[in-house]
């Protein structure tokens, strides 16, 4: 008897529990797409640059929330790094397969033909869920390969790697059971009592963790400034990618975590009950699954009333993307990306960026060799990239909405928006909403040159999330001061004058994003140290500010009201 004989037998009962047609199916779908190779390579490739890349920034703020310091140079770090990121990206890839294997089935009318073959329920949904979770394991074997590889050959975290390869099954399995549940809430075929009843077991276990970890360190008589890093770090040892990681570097584990929890909370066992914790999650998403299909067998008419409508579709649109809820939204991406002009101000942002950061890097290029210089050198490239930024989003925020509503208004358009059932406060958040996915998507280009500041020690995690947050925010506010004006004046020039009018004075009085950024990135620790004593002032700006764009978001809807009568 050969081997592949003995294997399939072994698993036999395991493939009594699974639909057999659908598990035909997705093996032949699977193999084809293994076959063409480059599913697989792109989606590995991705899990190496986030690991690698991105990973070193991220895990540097779970590292500052846990109170120490991520040292990549610790055994098993760049080994537990990838392996993290391969669980989450499993998770993520199960969770897309098991929704997208659902919605197929819907289109096509196959929940029908199981209903009427008379197909085991339980059958299917574990098939449902098996499979997905095959799928996630497939596409990052490549780099969980990689991670074992290296970490048998350079003899580093060879203890961890174990409950380290459960646990990425563990997230995989999760990933779907949950892909699964969701295509049930979103045809609402879950009653709300069991979604309340997840909700509330996910809450009392991020509180039990959170209160335990605070008992541990006497927190209620400590500072108040100390919670939210023990909320941070109870989040941290609930999230699955956190004993990935600790798995195969318990180092970071005992420098980090285990003091908050117990000192017998080593590394390996809390990896175990993370993936018991995880399957029992993934287990439980199921059962409410299972319950929410059997009511739609109890019932099948439930799940015409739960679809939404949809447009009729022609062949060949069948992956066409839909759109957001806001139509207004949807329509401005659209608008947005389809024009000569946002490729312009694409390239445009790019250079700018590129210039910001690599001028700096250029000047010192010649002092690289020093680890010392090379930090200086990170500083001052930190800090041109914020300014850069800062000073992006103060032109392009005002610029990309300052003439929306008043183009409409010229070319007709906007009578026909005011008389649609949305009111006119939908309509300007959504058109707020379009130009801000522009905007997140020109200036994302800068974090991996901030991720590489990182890694070379010119600026914390906690100065790269504030910089981010004061970016994001700025680009919030000028967006929405220039679609304000774009709504209360009604030439397209008054609007842009006035709204970079008002965006100037905001970003550059004292106390502004730019004497807030000049504090987050200044390379020298002294100049920042001063700025700060200036927080204060930042705080009253940005009440009043936060004052003035109400009374100009009031009036922009009054005016659209107006309109409407």
């Amino acid at each position: 008897m050969s081997s592949g004989t003995r294997i399939q037998r072994a698993l036999e009962p395991c493939f009594q529990r699974l639909d057999e047609s659908l598990v035909r199916l997705e093996l032949r779908r699977y193999r084809r797409a293994m076959l063409g190779v480059k599913l697989p390579g792109i989606y590995g490739a991705g899990i190496f640059v986030v690991a690698w890349i991105l990973g070193p920034f991220l895990l540097g703020v779970l590292g500052s929330v846990g109170g120490g310091a991520l040292t990549l140079s610790t055994e098993g770090s760049w080994q537990g790094l990838l392996i993290a990121a391969s669980g989450a990206l499993a998770a993520v890839a199960a969770y897309l397969r098991s929704q997208l294997l659902w919605t197929q089935q819907q289109r096509s009318h196959g929940l029908e033909s199981w209903l009427l073959s008379r197909q085991s329920p339980a059958q299917v949904l574990w098939a449902t869920v098996a499979m997905p979770t095959l799928w996630g394991l497939l596409l990052v074997a490549l780099p969980v390969g990689v991670a074992v590889f290296t970490g048998v050959l350079w003899q580093q975290a060879t203890l961890g790697l174990l409950p380290a390869l459960l646990l990425v099954a563990g997230c995989s399995f999760f990933g779907a059971a949950v892909g699964a549940l969701y295509f049930f809430i979103q045809l609402k075929l879950t009653p709300n009592s069991l979604q309340g009843a997840i909700l509330l077991v996910v809450l009392g276990c991020f509180l039990g963790t959170w209160l335990w970890i605070e008992s541990r360190e006497n927190g209620w008589q400590r500072s108040w400034a100390e919670h939210p890093a023990r909320l941070g770090r109870a989040a941290a040892v609930l999230a699955p990618t956190t004993h990935l990681y600790s798995a195969c570097s318990p180092s970071w584990w005992d420098q980090t975590l285990r003091p908050s929890l117990h000192k017998r909370a080593s590394a390996i066992p809390a990896a175990l009950g993370s993936f018991v914790l995880t399957c029992l999650a993934g287990l439980g998403a199921m059962t409410v699954a299972l319950k929410s299909y059997l009511r739609y067998i109890d019932d099948p008419s439930r799940l015409d009333s739960g679809r939404r409508p949809r447009a009729v579709e022609s062949v060949g649109q069948e992956f066409y993307w839909q759109g957001f809820r806001n139509p207004i939204w949807t329509r401005d991406v659209r608008t947005r990306l389809r024009h000569k002009e946002t490729a312009d101000i694409i390239g445009f942002t790019a250079i700018t960026v590129a210039a910001g950061g690599f001028i700096p890097l250029v000047l010192t290029v010649k002092d690289l060799g020093d680890p010392l210089a090379t930090a200086s050198a990170a500083r001052d490239v930190f800090f041109w990239l914020t300014m850069t930024l800062v000073g992006l989003a103060t032109l392009l925020g005002p610029g990309l909405t300052s003439e929306s509503i008043a183009q409409d208004r010229e070319q007709g358009a906007l009578e026909l928006l005011i008389a649609s059932p949305l009111h006119p406060k939908e309509l300007l958040l959504g058109k707020w909403l379009g130009a801000m996915s522009i905007l997140l998507l020109l200036i994302s280009p800068s974090l991996p040159l901030f991720g590489l500041c990182y890694v070379f020690h010119g600026a914390d995690s906690t100065q790269v999330l504030s910089v981010y947050l004061l970016v994001v925010g700025t680009l919030g506010v000028a967006a929405a001061i220039g679609l304000t004006q774009s709504a209360i004046n009604s030439s397209p020039g008054m609007a842009k004058f006035h709204a970079y009018g008002v965006t100037a004075g905001f970003v550059a009085v004292p106390g502004g994003p730019f004497w807030a950024a000049a504090a987050f990135a200044a390379p020298s620790a002294d100049l920042r140290n001063s700025l700060m004593s200036g927080a204060a002032a930042s705080v009253i700006i940005g009440v009043i500010f936060l004052g003035v764009l109400i009374l100009f978001w009031g009036n922009a809807v009054e005016e659209l009201e107006y309109l409407e009568h």
